[in-house]
């Protein structure tokens, strides 16, 4: 029986085990979304994860946010000025209510940007601001942010979640969150297990609205998968197993929306193992991976063929780059070249760590067959979250497969190709270091013209491509099951869940229960 089969077989076996025994449903008109982790912080100056990010975007609102075209938007900015390459200017929105009654004020952003920026706050997010020269507030209705130099990306610094003047900074991180101006409030946290969020008071919503939402904890996909089917759970974004996706389209009571995604899978290199620093050895490893038959097996078709970080909707993406088709033979023949030749058994004297989470164990498996194939030895060492995390950033790896959600500017090149970007600076974990590649993203952060801008980052694309600092695996669609009840739903190609505040829920009845 394949993967497939047994996991829908699972799903009905449980689906008989639970009987009369299922979970109590949430208060009525409230939406259930099951998700995997809890989030790592409930506060927007600290919030890094992508869990953490999306229910904060339900409680916070920023300067300016990104729309579904990845653009940048006003979002408490009512408009926005540019009179010279170091200065933006935000005039704010008035009548704009924090969930406990404060009116949105100018000191308000610039509370919240001094507070992440102090350096005694240990903010995650204090190095995004690396080129915030100064926020000042002439007014309680404009923001200016000057920067240090000509920073291309500075409406990616506009995009923090803003808190009330005086938020203190959270002692744990379970604490509920502060208040915030978006769509509702957090009313409940209960680590491992549920955040609740109820309607903020100060912004008005339709009768069809949701009037609150449980985030609940199930880390077992089969679980998240059996919830759907018996109605407990109405919206499962992006974490449902992708071989029990036909069971769930063939079934009357859900919807399955898939889009285009811009989540990027990677195979990262750690440039201090001798053997990976060989160019030889990184591409023999990436003709050695057939991604196709990953994405259209193992993924069951929800993801594009990668050539590169940024996804073909962003307006910096270049196409027309080196690209590594499976190809053992050519994958053999550079292994030979670099001096790694097979032996008797078919294997060559070349073993590396791949460190991965028991999440990303079956694609880990994937890999390491992949490259057996070609000889090369892979030993699989699987930890937590927090542990893999912890590897990564000292350096304690060889390979390992990671994702980004969400990139919006190619800027990111910057923050982990630049040699300079190592932790705890920026997020270069594989140690690159090219020098030609430093030249390349520095000049991309100071031009402020963005056709040069583009050409530069299609440079960017290409070298990297040719380098090879990551294996581009593949873009993941966004796959969200629905409770069909559920109306409205609007993807966002990063996996945002803000269209969860203005859908509609048609067709229920019940009794309203307290929480």
């Amino acid at each position: 029986m394949g993967r497939g089969r047994r996991a829908v077989g699972v799903l009905m076996l449980w689906a008989a085990a639970i009987g009369c025994g299922r979970p109590a449903p949430p208060p009525s008109r409230y939406l259930q979304v099951d998700i995997e982790t809890s989030p790592t912080a409930t506060d927007p100056r600290f919030a890094t994860d992508a869990v953490s990010s999306r229910i904060n975007e339900l409680i916070f609102d920023s300067l300016v946010k990104v729309d579904r075209n990845g653009r940048f938007v006003g979002d408490l900015a009512e408009s926005i000025e540019r009179p010279d390459d170091t200065h933006i200017i935000f005039h704010l929105k008035s009548g704009v209510r924090f969930s406990d009654g404060r009116e949105l004020a100018s000191r308000d952003v610039k509370f919240t940007y001094d507070s992440v920026r102090d350096p005694s706050s240990a903010s995650p997010k204090r190095a995004g601001l690396e080129q915030l020269k100064s926020l000042e507030t002439p007014d309680e209705r404009t923001v200016v942010i000057t920067t240090v130099r000509p920073y291309a990306p500075v409406m990616e610094m506009a995009t923090y979640g803003i808190v009330p003047a005086g938020t203190p900074l959270p002692r744990k991180s379970i604490a509920l969150a502060p208040p915030g101006t978006g769509a509702f409030r957090m009313t409940r946290y209960v680590r491992d297990d549920s955040v609740w969020l109820e309607r903020n008071p100060y912004r008005p919503a339709g009768p069809e609205m949701p009037r609150g939402i449980l985030f609940k904890i199930v880390p077992d996909p089969t679980v998240r998968a059996l919830e759907l089917a018996e109605g407990i759970c109405d919206v499962a974004p992006n974490n449902i197993e992708a071989e029990v996706i036909p069971y769930l389209i063939a079934r009357s009571d859900l919807v399955v929306n898939e889009a285009p995604g811009d989540t990027y899978q990677y195979l990262m290199f750690n440039f201090r193992n001798r053997d990976l620093s060989d160019l030889r050895v990184r591409r023999a490893i990436a003709y050695a991976i057939d991604r196709r038959a990953i994405a259209d097996s193992f993924l069951r078709g929800t993801a594009r063929i990668a050539t590169g970080m940024i996804a073909p909707e962003n307006w910096a993406y270049e196409g027309a780059v080196t690209t590594y088709d499976f190809n053992p033979a050519k994958s053999g023949q550079l292994l030979d070249e670099a001096g790694y030749r097979a032996g008797d058994d078919g294997m060559r004297d070349l073993k590396l760590i791949y460190k991965t989470t028991p999440e990303g164990g079956r694609l880990a498996e994937v890999i390491q067959a992949m490259l057996r194939r070609v000889g090369i030895r892979v030993e699989i060492r699987s930890n937590e979250w927090a542990t893999f995390l912890s590897d990564l950033n000292s350096g304690n790896f060889d390979l390992a497969s990671m994702r980004w959600i969400g990139i919006n500017d190619p800027n990111h090149y910057y923050l982990v190709f630049d040699s300079r970007m190592t932790p705890p600076i920026g997020l270069n974990r594989g140690r690159y270091n090219n020098a030609a590649m430093d030249l390349l993203v520095e000049e991309g952060m100071r031009t402020i013209d963005p056709i040069r801008r583009r050409a530069i980052y299609a440079k960017v694309q290409q070298l990297a491509a040719e380098d090879l600092p990551y294996v581009s695996l593949w873009w993941l669609n966004n796959v969200t099951v629905l409770n069909r009840e559920v109306a409205g739903f609007e993807p966002y190609p990063n996996g945002s869940l803000r269209s969860l505040a203005s859908v509609r829920i048609v067709g229920r009845s019940g009794a309203e229960t307290s929480q």
